[in-house]
């Protein structure tokens, strides 16, 4: 094998030492360009700078330069011979076929040697054509290495590919990928990124006019001259979608090659062998495939193709693109592909490399400027910069490179036209010297087009572009003053103030080209001050009414190509002398050439389409409506093919612009409308009634969002910004890339808001540096929130500089980021000159105990401060300790809540009051006893700390510091040790640290391991506690030898006043009194107990004792024969008792009451002297037990309230009841809840009676009337007296069979019950009549505050109704709605926002959807009281739980928001919960 190839290495010399004198001859005939290419790959050689280190001689003619070639290569080593024969082969002509024969068989192998002879001088000389039409006017050059893209390594795992823009290093993004769908990013040169991309499928992505085409085609350039990634043995096909959509039937690979890449008549046998070639060597192939986003057809998954595919097979070309790229053709090859971000979806798992082309920064909008008006327009570039960079959507446009082109033209335009409008103002010559200025002006404009003829293809954009772009001739554009000097200013130029006036302004430009048709503009000059782009569309309405019909054509029919024949000749014409078209050169099916046209960019042609529909009575409202839709960013696999860049609609609201009224009109009277100024008013008027539902929406996603204040601020209408906000008052934002131009929008609409409260929620969002700069126009923030990894200290220090800035912040949160303490240090310097903030959430970061001291450094310099939040930032103990030092020094801290790690709060006052009360909570902390002592110590220094909860103490002393000028008896100070497994023996030590404790008023000994002796040891230390005012001892291991000793102490401590003794000991509290020391009621309650025989024995003894005991509750499970004898007992012993509960007891036979006669008597009298309230709900008794009970109340002469509920009366109970209410005209509140068991005729009578008797009592203010089953005469029955009843607060009619009919009857009786407070009507059958009556009656009761209608069949005209009623109720508190019949409640939501008090609101069981929940959402700022929202078993999903999650934060006093049974994933009810504790999915 060595022999072999030292053989070939010496023939390679020879061969080119034989035919020395022959390639002499053919070299010198070959043009200058392709003898310096060969002389400069030879000069750039290592070997012959060594070699001319030692000789002088230099060449200088063609012939001298042939002879130092053939020289040089002679004696080069054989592969830099090798390399020289191909590039002879490659790039010259007329050589003959042996010769060049005998030249490839000795320089290339057997696949190089029948490509290059076949067809790499074809495709070499295409490819340089091609690139000189692309150049020919380009402002700068192209440079790869100048060129940056954001390269993507493709994690073929996630489903999902990025469907944004990324910034790149250019924004704020952190190093983790933890937002951008399984892509990493790094910024790299186009010339590195293209050098990995031998043998792969690789994705070049760009918005359209980024350089995809320009930058594709240098790739091709300069592998024709031997340079670039790819080897001149390589074959290299450059195919542009655009020409394949040429292609309609089935062809082969072979025949896309031969036929039409390269048509030729090489024969059937040199194009065999060359498939044969490509078969065998496909990694020597090179693919680039142009601009996906004009291919008509999609790259499919079921149309891939799965097995083998032959090169001569035909088939559909998007098969063979398939093929392609699925490697079933051609498998190793390079291939290229170059589309637009969204079109990546459609390759899903084909890529191996995705690069996006990032836009150009302002350094590179500022070089290109300079080119564009190069060295002698000078004055007029820097002027034109100022005012580029002055325009948010000037700089914005300019990103791209085709824009760019436009907005310098535009640019010039516009200070040529202020030029010469200051240049004839000021000029006092005669008219006939200005007509000459004009004349000169005019040629100069023609020299201008005779230069600026289009390029190429959308991208051509490009070309007139990145590089690219046209730059007119230079022109003296400045003024020359009084004494000769040269002068020039334009800031009187007018800038556009939104994109569509910029388009507007751009086409006038280009029109401005055209010579003068003699129209002149002779109106006033006031007239020709107006719009600068006026007198061009006045010059020619005609033409640019049939500009526009192509446009508009175009965009229905999805074309941006258009042939000879469509466009009308004199259009045609106008459009390419203007520039506003470019030419572009299509090969058809049958190989032949043709010429087409396409706008210079899609924009415009999207433009000039709305034009049309805003000027063009063809165009009718229903076509209008069709185009008029918000596009999102994120695309999906079954979106829409289109070409366009869908922003036809943007352009149609700002045409609906009062600004742009005056040239609509013009070019629509030019299109024959009738009453054109009414006709116009009419259209934009139609464009401004599609965005207002828009801006009602709540169901927008962030893109969408984003999209409507882009219409709206091109629409430039206040009054739709204002009413975006009312339904949203905080915009928020997910998942996308944002640039400066989008801030701007958004900046308009929020400066719209006035007073209102704004907020703007950035949720993982990439930004570029300049965004930030945007957003400090917003003024009117009042809310601003940033959560994401990606938001690092580099982010926080550049919103640092730009804080001070917002006047009306409020809200900052910075939570769920990476932050750390140096980012911290930096935003702690901007919040400090944020006098008006109130709320910090910098939660969540990783700020670590230094950070926490930049920020505990802000509680003395912010006077408004409310709250601070500070958990899970990876800190110690000692940020706490940190925070405790702090309150020493600011004296508006109110509370300190640290829960472990996950939650760390400091809550202020309002006022700076060294004295108010404080609050420190310290639960499940980690500490140990020497950083508990040092906690203790900085707690001695705050004299205002009143209340201390902890958790898992260490043994350490607390003390409660007082002050001597403000007496701690001043102060309430509360003392929490619960869950501290404290035993009997800890209580000592407690009561050591408390005798130094001035006042202490609250102690929390609750879920402690205390039994009856550690409960017997707090009952000895009470006589210390001399400001105690509650103990609670609840979950300590009690007996009901503890219940009988807490009875001994309420009778023995003058003090206690109350015990509470509930579920079997487990809940105890004990209640302290100091004033009215021996007139004090006191009470005992046991409820949920169960109480044996010695301990109501010894209850009994102690109780006796008791004289000043009132109130007697006993709730227990079963009232037995010895709780009734203790209770008949005790009765004539309480001589003070007023208040007698029973629930539920059972008085049965078994009690014996004929031995049990003298208790009888007992209770009877006391209950007939002194009881004023009777509650015996839920008693089962005997007859002659009921009996007995109704004759003792029939004798009270005080009974005001009476409670019998769920009691079963027997027929001679309820005749007893009936003259208890008929003696008893005290009676205030009455509950009879569920005592009918049937609905029979007998029941039937004896409810009427009883209401019969009840007419004659009208100072009534409550009745319970729940489960009676009265129906319709029952209702009729009580609306008789109803109107008696003027003190009536609360009624309750539950379960009472209630019509319509009977609802309306009822409503109507209620109207004289102008101080009613509770209207109770669930488990009826009211429907929509009864709605209708409530929105009637309940506006006169002003004093309504609880209204429950649960569980009746509203629809929707009866929740429209309700909803009117609502609105007037100004006191309600509390609204049940629950499973009302309907899902379409977000009107009633929306009116509870006219209900300023409500606390309480029950929509569940009612199928809503996530549009009641954005309603809600939108109140919770005007109901500073809510603490409740039972949203459990509807339809809201997880958007809709969100919205409630962000807006919660304007309703601080909001407890709970229940969403049981909800349409929630689990994992995203648990991600929920995390991020807002008070929601909660379970159903308790």
């Amino acid at each position: 094998m060595d022999d072999e190839s030292n053989l070939q290495d010496k023939d390679v010399n020879a061969v080119l030492a034989q035919e020395s004198s022959k390639l002499c001859h053919i070299l010198s005939n070959q043009s200058q360009s392709v003898i310096m290419l060969l002389y400069q790959r030879m000069v750039n050689d290592d070997g012959w700078q060594s070699k001319q280190a030692s000789s002088s001689s230099n060449a200088g003619s063609s012939a001298d330069l042939v002879k130092s070639l053939l020289d040089y290569y002679r004696s080069a080593n054989a592969a830099k011979c090798r390399n020289f024969l191909q590039s002879v082969c490659m790039l010259c002509e007329d050589i003959p076929m042996h010769l060049e024969a005998r030249l490839m068989s000795v320089a290339c192998s057997e696949y190089e040697q029948l490509w290059s002879f076949s067809t790499a001088s074809a495709n070499v000389n295409l490819l340089l054509s091609r690139w000189k039409r692309l150049t020919d006017r380009l402002v700068k050059a192209v440079e790869l290495d100048r060129v940056w893209v954001n390269f993507r390594n493709v994690n073929r795992g996630r489903d999902r590919p990025d469907q944004t823009p990324a910034s790149a290093d250019r924004g704020f993004n952190s190093a983790e990928p933890d937002g951008d769908y399984g892509f990493s990013e790094s910024k790299v040169t186009m010339e590195t990124f293209l050098r990995g991309c031998k043998g792969k499928v690789t994705f070049l992505v760009g918005q359209a006019g980024s350089g995809k085409t320009l930058l594709m085609s240098c790739l091709g350039q300069q592998w024709a001259k031997g340079l670039g990634p790819f080897p001149a043995s390589y074959l290299f096909v450059f195919l542009e979608f655009r020409q394949l959509n040429q292609l309609s039937r089935s062809l082969s690979l072979s025949e896309l090659l031969f036929q039409h890449y390269l048509p030729s008549n090489r024969g059937n046998n040199a194009e065999k062998a060359i498939v044969d070639c490509l078969l065998s060597n496909p990694e020597k192939s090179c693919w680039v495939l142009d601009g996906y986003d004009e291919f008509l057809w999609k790259i499919k998954k079921h149309r891939m193709p799965r097995d083998v595919l032959n090169l001569e097979e035909p088939l559909p070309v998007a098969d063979l693109i398939s093929g392609l790229l699925t490697r079933q053709l051609l498998p190793g090859s390079t291939v290229v592909v170059t589309c637009r971000a969204r079109d990546i979806v459609d390759f899903y798992n084909l890529s191996d490399k995705v690069g996006e082309l990032l836009e150009w920064d302002q350094n590179e909008i500022k070089e290109y400027v300079h080119h564009f008006f190069g060295v002698e327009d000078r004055a007029i570039g820097v002027e034109a910069t100022k005012l580029l960079l002055s325009s948010q959507h000037l700089l914005a446009m300019s990103s791209l490179p085709a824009l760019c082109n436009i907005c310098c033209i535009c640019l010039k335009h516009l200070l040529l036209t202020d030029r010469n409008a200051s240049y004839r103002s000021a000029e006092d010559e005669p008219r006939g010297k200005a007509t000459k200025n004009k004349i000169q002006t005019k040629e100069m404009d023609m020299q201008v087009v005779e230069k600026d003829k289009g390029t190429e293809r959308e991208e051509n954009e490009t070309q007139n572009a990145q590089h690219s772009g046209e730059r007119e001739g230079s022109q003296d554009l400045t003024m020359r003053t009084a004494n000769g000097e040269l002068n020039f200013s334009a800031t009187s130029a007018q800038v556009p103030s939104t994109l569509t006036q910029v388009y507007l302004t751009a086409v006038a430009a280009f029109l401005s080209r055209l010579p003068d048709q003699g129209g002149g503009d002779n109106r006033p000059k006031a007239a020709r001050s107006s719009l600068s782009m006026l007198p061009t569309f006045v010059q020619y309405p005609s033409e640019l009414c049939e500009l526009s019909q192509v446009a508009w054509k175009g965009v229905e029919e999805g074309k941006i190509l258009f042939m000879k024949e469509d466009v009308p000749e004199t259009i045609l014409q106008l459009l390419v002398k203007s520039g506003l078209f470019s030419q572009v050169e299509l090969r058809c099916h049958d190989g032949t050439l043709v010429n087409a046209y396409s706008f210079i960019h899609l924009t415009v042609q999207e433009f000039l389409a709305a034009l049309r529909i805003m000027t063009s009575h063809k165009v009718s409202d229903a076509q209008l409506k069709k185009r008029f839709s918000l596009k999102t960013r994120w695309t999906t696999k079954s979106d829409q093919k289109t070409p366009f860049t869908d922003s036809l609609y943007l352009y149609v609201c700002g045409l609906a612009s009062p600004n742009c009224t005056q040239v609509l009109v013009e070019v629509a009277r030019a299109s024959g409308v009738k009453g054109v100024q009414n006709w116009v008013q009419k259209r934009q008027d139609l464009v401004l009634r599609l965005l207002r539902p828009l801006c009602h929406s709540n169901t927008l996603t962030g893109p969408k969002l984003l999209q409507l204040c882009n219409c709206i601020q091109e629409s430039q209408d206040y009054e739709l910004a204002q009413q975006a906000l009312r339904a949203r008052p905080t915009l928020e934002l997910r998942n996308f890339r944002l640039v400066p131009n989008d801030i701007d929008a958004l900046a308009f609409v929020v400066n719209s808001a006035a007073d209102q409260a704004v907020g703007l929620d950035f949720g993982a969002c990439s930004m570029e540096p300049e965004c930030l700069d945007a957003l400090s126009r917003c003024q009117c923030i009042h809310f601003l929130s940033f959560h994401s990894r990606k938001y690092n200290d580099k982010f926080a220090e550049k919103l640092s500089s730009i804080l001070p800035g917002f006047p009306n912040l409020r809200k900052l949160e910075f939570s769920g980021a990476s932050l750390t303490a140096a980012g911290a240090k930096g935003l702690a310097s901007g919040l400090q000159k944020c006098c008006n903030i109130t709320e910090i959430n910098l939660s969540d970061n990783n700020l670590q105990d230094d950070g926490i001291g930049h920020v505990v450094e802000l509680f003395t310099k912010l006077p408004n401060l409310s709250s601070v939040k500070l958990g899970r930032n990876n800190s110690s103990l000692q940020a706490l300790n940190c925070i405790v030092e702090k309150m020493g020094s600011c004296l508006n801290i109110l509370q300190v809540y640290a829960d472990g790690v996950k939650e760390v709060v400091v809550t202020f006052s309002k006022e700076s009051d060294a004295y108010h009360l404080l609050s420190f909570s310290l639960l499940n902390q980690k500490w140990n006893k020497l950083e508990m002592q040092n906690l203790v110590k900085s707690l001695v220094n705050c004299p205002a700390l009143s209340v201390l909860e902890l958790q898992n103490p260490v043994q350490a002393s607390l003390v409660f510091a007082g002050g001597t000028e403000n007496p701690s008896s001043e102060i309430s100070k509360t003392l929490c040790l619960s869950c501290c497994k404290l035993v009997p023996a800890h209580l000592e030590r407690v009561w050591q640290s408390l005798r130094t404790t001035s006042g202490l008023t609250q102690l929390n000994l609750s879920s402690n391991c205390l039994g009856d002796k550690g409960l017997k040891k707090l009952l000895d230390i009470l006589p210390h506690l001399d400001k105690i005012q509650e103990i609670n001892a609840s979950n300590n291991d009690l007996s009901m030898e503890g219940a009988v000793m807490l009875a001994g102490a309420l009778c023995s401590h003058n003090h206690l006043t109350q015990v509470q003794i509930r579920y079997f000991l487990i809940h105890l509290l004990l209640f302290f009194c100091y004033f009215f020391y021996h007139n004090e009621n006191h009470c005992y309650i046991v409820r949920n107990c169960s109480l044996q025989q010695d301990h109501l024995i010894r209850l009994a003894e102690i109780v006796s004792n008791c004289p000043s005991l009132s109130k007697i509750d006993f709730s227990l499970d079963r009232l037995d024969i010895e709780e009734h004898q203790f209770l008949c007992s005790l009765l004539p012993l309480l001589p003070n008792l007023t208040s007698l509960r029973i629930y539920p007891s059972v008085f049965s036979t078994e009690l014996g009451f004929c031995n049990l006669n003298d208790g009888v008597r007992e209770w009877r009298a006391v209950i007939g002297v002194s009881i004023f309230l009777c509650s015996m709900s839920h008693c089962v008794w005997s007859p002659a037990a009921e009996l007995q009970v109704i004759e003792a109340l029939q004798q009270s002469i005080t009974l005001q309230s009476l409670c019998l509920d769920c009691v079963q009366l027997s027929e001679g109970g309820w005749t007893a009841l009936a003259q208890v209410l008929k003696n008893s005209n005290c009676i205030r509140s009455l509950r009879l809840d569920e005592i009918v068991k049937e609905a029979g005729q007998t029941e039937a009578d004896r409810m009427l009676d009883l209401l019969t008797v009840m007419e004659g009592n009208k100072q009534i203010e409550e009745i319970g009337l729940d489960a009676w089953r009265m129906s319709e005469g029952g209702i009729q029955q009580l609306t008789h007296f109803l109107p008696d009843w003027k003190e009536l607060k609360i009624i309750c009619l539950s379960k009472n069979f209630m019509g319509d009919t009977a609802g309306e009857r009822l409503l109507d009786a209620l109207k004289s019950c102008i101080h009613l407070r509770e209207l109770h009507l669930s488990s009826n059958d009211l429907g929509d009549l009864t709605a209708a009556r409530m929105s009637l009656v309940l506006p006169s009761l002003t004093h309504l505050t609880v209204l429950d209608i649960s569980e009746n069949h509203l629809g929707r005209d009866g929740a429209a109704a309700l909803s009117t009623a609502i609105r007037s109720l100004k006191k309600l508190t509390q609204i049940n709605l629950t499973a009302v019949g309907t899902s379409e409640l977000s009107l009633v939501a929306a009116s509870l926002a006219e209900c300023p008090l409500i606390q309480d609101v029950g929509l569940g069981w009612n199928g809503c959807g996530d549009d009641v929940a954005l309603q809600l959402s939108g109140l919770l700022p005007f109901c500073p009281k809510l603490v409740r929202i039972d949203l459990e078993c509807n339809l809201i999903g997880v958007s809709g739980v969100e919205t409630l999650v962000k807006a919660s934060w304007t309703c601080p006093s909001l407890q709970v928001i229940r969403l049981w049974k909800n349409k929630v994933p689990l994992n995203e009810q648990q991600r929920l919960m995390l991020k807002d504790r008070r929601l909660t999915f379970s159903s308790t």
